[in-house]
């Protein structure tokens, strides 16, 4: 926890030192961040694991970061409240549901649990890849209940 949250911080630290936009940096991260630890999950010991939770780490302070400024580019200004609110809910309700699967998974070894936890990464960033792309940006819509 503790290599990671080092590299969380060393990442932080050098977006903010060299800005990326958020929308790319938001799909790097979270692939970097699952790469990271599918390779932790091969590692033969914990000295090998340890750099590449720093890693992890490293991909994973700039995701947040990512993703509270594209919250606050396309919320509009009146609804940002509710929007932070809500996404703040959904991390909070995506945590106990993990912590729930975690429980169910306690007695499998820990490599294949990580190695879980690295493929939910990586379709995560597959998944903003597929959102993102030319085909399908420009085609959400503000849906009804949020517009003025």
């Amino acid at each position: 926890m503790t290599a990671f949250a080092v590299g969380a911080l060393i990442g932080s630290l050098a977006v903010a030192r060299r800005p990326v936009p958020a929308p790319r940096l938001a799909g790097l991260a979270m692939l970097g961040l699952g790469l990271a630890l599918a390779v932790a999950a091969l590692a033969p010991s914990v000295t090998w694991a340890m750099p590449l939770f720093a890693l992890a780490g490293l991909f994973d302070g700039p995701l947040l970061s990512a993703t509270l400024r594209i919250r606050a580019d396309h919320a509009p200004p009146r609804l940002r409240p509710q929007v932070f609110t809500l996404g703040a809910g959904l991390k909070i309700t995506a945590a106990s549901c993990g912590s729930a699967v975690a429980g169910l998974c306690a007695g499998l070894p820990a490599p294949l649990v990580l190695l879980g936890i690295a493929a939910v990464q990586v379709a995560a960033a597959v998944l903003y890849a597929v959102v993102r792309s030319p085909r399908t940006r420009g085609t959400t819509a503000v849906p009804e209940a949020f517009t003025p």
